[in-house]
């Protein structure tokens, strides 16, 4: 077995950088932005479908529920993903297929457990996330619109725990086209429910539904033909000490999904305390928020599939090939934060128009609100793209206390406490508290990156080097 592994991905420490990336990012960005396109492909045909302002709107309502399960998908599936490359780096066999398995097995638990929260408390919860007081009109479209998208919580965590696994068994492709062919089908029945069948939110949840149990079965397939590891009955009998490992590798993507929940509550709740009513406010910030997400997903998606080539090479302790790699993913990202830099402050009002949000469907103080969401609190999308990537390094080579922080440090520790002072100054400066976080979480990320790579040695040798501390 230690062999055909060695075969199998033993390329990871020896092919062009480059050309490596290049094979596992691709997918692996188009994989996150079709995960992220499963709930922004609902808002863009309910916003075009007349049931703007309350359905799209209601879509923001469910919007943290649904960050809430990708976020326990990918704790579990990318922490059990960075466990196997660095594993394969080290020729460990055994407890690679271990931790398939315990992680597989985790994600089922996980999933049917937010399903069965989701359905006992669903009138609490929306409420909490929006649904109440200025926004209780909503209610209904978030509780028809939450019945499918709750039922396919085990599905969908379950799809986004293989998926990475999947990735670092090294199958980019694969993973890429298991969550493409549900995302085609949500795309395709969408329309069909909504205006066709007049299923309204209802047939928009179902639709996601139907790609979501689609994209898990693929998923599960897969794990018949494994390249690197070969399941066995043993390998789904939970190993905890295998899982405390994988999850504090995991901790990371875990908390930057999280804080999106936590922030999408303080600014629901500061909207309707400082801005308008509930029922357009939210929703135009969802929008913004969602572009944003897609973005994030293009930065996360390159250092992702980035993460076997720096956790292999890590394990093997060929430090020169985790610091070119590390460069080439860094300026990629770079890159794609440039340009989404541009569209914000260029592009606002198309943007938003996309969502069905135009100086006509609302009053000029919410397009307002919405202008000023993408020039000015997402603007800084460029630092917020390097910090993210910054984070999954760390994940990707073993440093789960460092990943963590700055995980918490951007969207939590910074951008939480800003958001409640300073509109105490004035309302409009609230929009500037996600791009203060990004610029202070950006320094601070600098330097401990600048530490960490002082301690690894210039070339790879065969002595054996302290691995650089947590």
């Amino acid at each position: 077995m230690e062999e055909e592994r060695e075969k199998e991905n033993g390329f990871l420490g020896t092919e062009r950088i480059g050309k490596l990336l290049g094979k596992f990012a691709i997918p692996c960005v188009l994989s996150l932005i079709i995960q992220a396109l499963y709930n922004i492909v609902d808002q863009i045909f309910i916003g075009q479908s007349g049931y703007l302002p309350l359905g799209n709107t209601a879509t923001g309502v469910v919007y943290p529920l649904t960050v809430i399960a990708l976020a326990l998908g990918l704790f579990i599936g990318d922490g059990t993903a960075a466990v196997i490359s660095i594993n394969q780096g080290k020729n460990d066999a055994e407890n690679t297929h271990k931790s398939v398995g315990t992680g597989l097995v985790c994600g089922l638990f996980a999933g049917v457990l937010l399903t069965a929260v989701s359905f006992a408390f669903m009138e609490p919860i929306l409420k909490f996330f929006g649904a109440s007081g200025s926004g209780a009109a909503i209610l209904p479209y978030a509780e028809e619109y939450s019945v499918f998208i709750f039922a396919g919580f085990t599905f969908f965590i379950s799809a986004c725990v293989m998926n990475p696994i999947i990735r670092a068994d090294g199958s980019p492709k694969y993973a890429m086209l298991a969550m493409a062919t549900g995302a085609v089908i949500n795309i395709i029945l969408d329309p069909v429910f909504i205006y066709s069948a007049h299923m309204g939110m209802n047939g928009a949840a179902l639709a996601t539904f139907i790609g979501q149990v689609i994209t898990f079965f693929l998923h599960v397939a897969y794990f018949f033909k494994s390249r690197s590891f070969k399941l066995q009955p043993k390998s789904f009998i939970p190993n905890f000490k295998l899982l405390n490992e994988s999850l504090k590798l995991g901790i990371s993507s875990f908390l930057t999904q999280f804080s999106i929940v936590i922030i999408s509550v303080v600014n629901n709740n500061l909207l309707v305390k400082y801005f308008y009513d509930a029922a357009n406010a939210i929703g135009i910030f969802t929008v913004a928020f969602k572009v944003f997400g897609i973005v994030v997903s293009v930065a996360v998606g390159i250092a992702s599939g980035g993460q076997p080539i720096l956790g292999y090479n890590f394990g093997a302790k060929k430090y020169d090939r985790v610091k070119s790699a590390f460069k080439l993913i860094l300026l990629a990202t770079a890159a794609v934060g440039a340009v989404a830099t541009v569209l914000f402050e260029v592009f606002p009002q198309a943007l938003l128009g996309v969502f069905g949000y135009t100086e006509a469907s609302c009053s000029a103080a919410e397009f307002a609100l919405g202008i000023s969401a993408f020039r000015i609190y997402i603007g800084s999308i460029f630092l917020t793209c390097i910090v993210k990537v910054v984070s999954i390094f760390f994940q990707a080579v073993g440093m789960p206390v460092k990943a963590t922080l700055i995980a918490l440090m951007r969207d939590v520790i910074f951008v939480v406490p800003l958001a409640y002072i300073l509109p105490l100054i004035s309302k409009e400066a609230f929009y500037w508290s996600a791009p203060i976080s990004d610029v202070l979480t950006f320094i601070i990320s600098a330097v401990m990156l600048f530490t960490v790579f002082r301690q690894m040695p210039v070339k790879t040798t065969k002595a054996v080097r302290a691995t650089p501390a947590l």
